[in-house]
């Protein structure tokens, strides 16, 4: 895999394809310089959103040599990173007893993440909220609907995530019958 370069900013492989667009060939360059790209417009360092994409890509975790290795860049900046990418809670940190070295792995599972957002968007709702009793005119509508908008938000997002889960669950295994009545006794 390549450096970024300032040219890769945009995010898009070389044959100028939107990775998103339906159809579009995107191969593992591509991919990881889309997601540096992608991380940094949201305000982390390139280099975090780079080998949070190359770990995605990973079949089996990745030592700090091999990331080195693969993505061209420096093994500070690479651990610098992957200590970011863990404080999100978005890879995983392993060891071997009796080893120094470092594995780490794409976390599969981050609904733990959304949750933990939606709580401090909650909050933000609710300190919102808090304002509108103190404000006057203007800005108490505001106020207001930014409030109510947040709410809409989160209250959605904890819908999509409650779905999400009870798909994952097996057929029988859900402790809420109306979400999953479990096998069909009709069914031969």
């Amino acid at each position: 895999m390549r450096n970024e370069t300032a040219s890769d900013a945009a995010g898009l492989p070389a044959s100028g394809k939107d990775p998103g667009d339906a159809g579009a060939e995107v191969d593992e360059d591509a991919f990881v310089s889309a997601m540096g790209a992608l991380l940094e417009r949201w305000g982390l360092p390139q280099t975090t959103g780079r080998l949070f994409g190359y770990l995605l890509l990973r079949n089996t975790p990745a030592d700090l040599d091999t990331m080195v290795k693969d993505l061209g860049q420096s093994k500070s900046g690479l651990s610098v990173a992957a200590r970011q990418l863990e404080s999100w809670s978005l890879v995983r940190r392993l060891t071997q007893p009796g080893s120094r070295r470092i594995c780490y792995e794409a976390v599969g599972d981050v609904q733990h993440l959304l949750e933990a957002n939606n709580a401090h968007l909650r909050t933000f709702s609710n300190t919102l909220r808090l304002g509108v009793t103190a404000a006057r005119g203007a800005s108490r509508e505001r106020l207001s609907d930014l409030a109510d908008l947040f709410t809409l938000y989160v209250d959605h997002a904890d819908r999509v995530l409650a779905a999400w889960e009870s798909s994952r669950e097996p057929p029988g295994t859900s402790p809420d019958p109306v979400r999953d009545p479990g096998p069909d006794p009709y069914e031969p």
